[in-house]
């Protein structure tokens, strides 16, 4: 059928923004990442124990793939680069958008294409040449779904395309409401992308992607992390920072104890502060190492993104360092 002329007005979007125009789309990461290992035939998965518990579900349902958990130190890195067989993968999230450097200078160049790299957290670093990387746009800007694939493996099979138009009650209600009015709406869509399967990038998602001004995304979320390391790095535990400004995930603050992180999210829910847990499943198995424990309970990721300024950092700030007793 021929493309329509004339008509009532779409919604009205700009054109030609894509950060990464040879990624292959999908409805989510997690289906980004099914169609890669089932395309890579492969047999072991080597997968951080610090992960949300969707990707082991992914490999679970992906054909019999072995996965082996590895640990992490304390500056989120491998305490040892284990050896890989010609059938085996080793997957690294880019946490919070800061392990860039690890992985190009140390992972990228031990195991090549065998390395497969997760940025969902790391919407701004760039794909290391011929490595399959993923992508979660939604974890940054504003839409209902969504996942990029970089450098995908030759004969990836086309998956049928999605549907997003009606995903966006969440999105559109919090422009005209307080956030928690669409809440369990944005849950409901979240369990509703798990069990979609492995689909394209829907049309309407990918126009909305096009259109965003990603340099100015970026710039805004450098900005803001670097006013909230002005006033929180003295009291903060996270020490591993890269070099370069980043346009990170978050601020990564790493408090001292689970009762100091629970005391600060109550203090800043108080105040319609609203921060993340990240993977606090990982508290449920009893074997979990000690650094991954500490992580998941000491960690507030505080939001940095483009919708706020420097008076929004301060006002964020300013609650932490007063329920901290600094000044």
């Amino acid at each position: 059928m021929p493309e329509a002329i004339g008509g009532y007005f779409e919604l009205e979007l700009r054109k030609g923004h894509h950060p990464y125009p040879q990624a292959v789309a999908f409805n989510s990461a997690r289906s980004a990442f099914k169609a890669l290992v089932l395309a890579r035939n492969l047999r072991r998965i080597h997968l951080p124990i610090y992960i949300c518990d969707v990707m082991q579900d992914v490999l679970r349902g992906s054909g019999g793939i072995e996965v082996l958990r590895y640990a992490l130190t304390e500056r989120l890195e491998l305490p040892d680069l284990p050896a890989l067989q010609a059938d085996e993968a080793l997957l690294f999230v880019n946490y919070f958008g800061l392990k860039a450097d690890y992985i190009s200078e140390v992972l990228a160049v031990r195991y090549g294409k065998q390395l497969i790299v997760d940025n969902s957290q790391a919407l701004f670093s760039k794909p290391q040449s011929g490595i399959a990387t993923l992508y979660s746009p939604r974890k940054f800007v504003g839409v209902a779904d969504g996942g990029w694939l970089a450098n995908a493996p030759a004969g990836l099979p086309q998956a049928q395309s999605s549907r997003s138009q009606a995903r966006f009650g969440a999105l559109l209600g919090r422009l005209e409401d307080s956030p928690q009015h669409h809440y369990a709406t944005f849950q409901a869509l979240e369990l509703a992308l798990e069990n979609d399967g492995v689909k394209a990038m829907a049309t309407s998602t990918a126009r909305l992607l096009d259109s965003i001004d990603y340099h100015e995304v970026a710039r805004r979320r450098i900005d803001n992390l670097a006013h909230l390391r002005r006033r929180l790095d003295h009291l903060n535990r996270f020490v591993i920072w890269p070099v370069q400004p980043v346009a990170a995930l978050c601020y990564p603050l790493l408090v001292k104890s689970a009762e100091t992180a629970n005391r600060l999210r109550a203090q800043l829910l108080d105040q319609h502060i609203y921060v993340p847990s990240y993977w606090r499943e990982v508290l449920d198995n009893p074997t979990v190492p000690p650094i991954e424990r500490d992580w998941a309970q000491c960690l507030l990721p505080l939001p940095i993104d483009q919708r706020y300024n420097v008076d929004d950092m301060n006002r964020l700030a300013d609650v932490i360092l007063q329920n901290m007793g600094k000044s």
